[in-house]
């Protein structure tokens, strides 16, 4: 099973996330914790890179899962301030060009150390493999996804030439772009599944446990954090802890319910999907219908705390995504020609995870040990949530905004406006109004994720992002016809990309790095996995 929760991986990984949750919070009261915390995951992360980027790698990307912002940690310098996302960034990135340039290096010297001869210089196939030996080996050029990247590229490069040209200010400009040059991290990924593809399988499991280890964190930090601030636990404390990190937002609702909503649930979204799709495969396999294993069991306690997540962030724009792809979930049922007995238990199943996940929402914030606040509905809340759609602060604002951000986009539709673009709406949030009286809010970084996109690179460049995506998607489902395991990963990976992107028609993810960073993970685990089913690799 490439997802193992008793594996060493899946356990080193989880202990890692928990003490550097803890230092951070340490941190965030004290502020040289904070500067030990960064230092000394900056200085593991470069020795680890150095010696296996592969384990370089597996730390960024558990920031990238928890992280949110970015900014669990932070290196300040005068006005600078340098988060950890943007320091692991940097040392894998490093290493891996690093690793490049040295095995070039060595490459050619024991090629010239083979071929001394004045006969074999002269030789022509001596040259043309000379040739060969000169080139730096770049596994991500070897992707059939690197064409569409390569165009994709092209227009990111744009949008930084075009928000010089219209004259938009640099101290936006930047800020704005260098969200984009995540999309580097495709290179040392790409280096650490396919630089040594009999191992391919193992790099994919190790990269999908961290993931794994992560959405069960955050699922479990969730509830803590529900249970703080439902009984007034140094909720105060915690609150700036959560809002100056960057880590998510905590909002009163009714009562003792609080709204706790972190960026990184768009992963809790993602799992819910790949543990679904796991076990469906797991289930499909039994003789009988009501029949539960080992598999079967981490895959719905996995779905319950996912799922549990999802619905106390209250995000619309993730339930949304969460209706759509249990859409595409049914439809991949009946395509597979699953059981309509076992169609209907599973449905009986999901529906009981449901109703256990506000079950579980409202035991937390109902336990009576300490008092708790109390004095709400948990299944009116729901309902009201799902059905607002005008009035609250947050959608008011992101409804005056909408036609705004349509009239700046109709100034350059074709072209775009380039990174640092900005609009002017009247804002309803209440941190707004106290820094703006009047609500009037001129910003560069949009709600509307795809808007945000055409704005910035214009409307081919918005192609180029979806001409990406249905080429991953037409990859996926091609080499998804078997009926293993791997094959429901891949069906697994697809939905939580398919996701992603209806989730950025209202929230920016698909320009921002938790967004950027899945994507580049299913393209890369899409390709590893058709390899590692082949017969020389089995």
């Amino acid at each position: 099973m490439p997802i193992n929760p008793f594996s060493k991986t899946f356990k080193y990984s989880l202990l890692f996330i928990v003490i550097a949750e803890i230092f951070s919070l340490i941190g965030y009261f004290y502020s040289s914790v904070n500067l030990i915390g960064f230092i000394m995951i900056a200085v593991l992360a470069i020795i680890l890179s150095l010696y296996n980027l592969e384990h370089g790698l597996l730390i960024l990307l558990a920031e990238l899962f928890i992280g949110s912002m970015g900014y669990l940690f932070s290196f300040r310098f005068g006005s600078v301030s340098i988060s950890i996302r943007i320091a692991l960034w940097i040392i894998v990135m490093t290493a891996w060009l690093g690793k490049v340039i040295l095995e070039w290096a060595r490459s050619v010297r024991n090629f010239h150390g083979e071929t001394n001869s004045a006969e074999d210089r002269l030789n022509s196939d001596s040259i043309t493999t000379d040739l060969k030996e000169r080139r730096l080996k770049i596994d991500f050029f070897k992707s059939k996804f690197f064409p569409y990247y390569l165009i994709l590229f092209v227009f990111i490069a744009w949008g930084f030439v075009r928000g010089i040209l219209v004259g938009n200010a640099f101290h936006n400009l930047f800020p704005d772009f260098k969200r984009w040059i995540y999309y580097g991290l495709a290179f040392p990924v790409y280096y650490v599944i396919f630089h040594d593809r009999g191992k391919i399988r193992e790099k994919v499991s190790n990269l999908v446990q961290v993931f794994a280890a992560a959405i069960l964190w955050l699922g479990v930090k969730t509830f803590i954090l529900l249970f703080i601030f439902s009984h007034g636990i140094k909720s105060s404390e915690i609150y700036h802890w959560v809002r100056d990190t960057g880590v998510g937002e905590i909002t009163h609702f009714s009562g003792g319910f609080y709204r706790i909503f972190f960026q990184s649930h768009i992963y809790d979204l993602i799992g819910v999907f790949i543990f679904l799709l796991l076990f469906a495969y797991e289930y499909k396999l039994l003789e009988k219908t009501l029949q539960f294993n080992k598999k079967i069991i981490v895959c719905l306690l996995m779905i319950l705390i996912s799922f549990s997540a999802v619905l106390i962030s209250f995000s619309r724009s993730f339930w949304v995504g969460l209706a759509g792809d249990l859409i595409l979930f049914y439809a991949y049922l009946f395509r597979k020609k699953f059981p309509v007995k076992k169609i209907l238990t599973a449905t009986f199943i999901l529906a009981a995870i449901g109703l256990l996940s506000v079950g579980l929402l409202t035991v937390i914030v109902k336990f009576p040990y300490p008092k708790p606040i109390g004095g709400f509905d948990t299944t009116d809340l729901i309902s009201e949530r799902a059905s607002e759609v005008t009035g609250e602060a947050a959608v008011s604002s992101r409804w005056s905004l909408l036609p705004k951000l349509m009239a700046q986009i109709e100034k350059s539709p074709i072209l775009g406006r380039g990174y640092g673009a900005t609009v002017t709406y009247k804002s309803s949030d209440p941190r707004v109004i106290a820094s703006y009286p009047n609500g009037e809010y001129t910003t560069y970084a949009f709600e509307w994720g795809w808007l945000d996109i055409w704005l910035k690179l214009g409307f081919l460049g918005l192609l180029a992002y979806f001409a990406l995506f249905y080429k991953m998607i037409k990859f996926g489902l091609k080499n998804s016809d078997s009926t293993n395991e791997s094959s429901a990963l891949k069906i697994g990976l697809l939905l939580g990309l398919v996701a992603v992107f209806v989730v950025s028609t209202f929230s920016p993810y698909t320009n921002h790095p938790l967004g950027i960073g899945y994507i580049i993970l299913t393209g890369a685990f899409l390709e590893g996995l058709k390899e590692e089913e082949t017969p020389a690799l089995a």
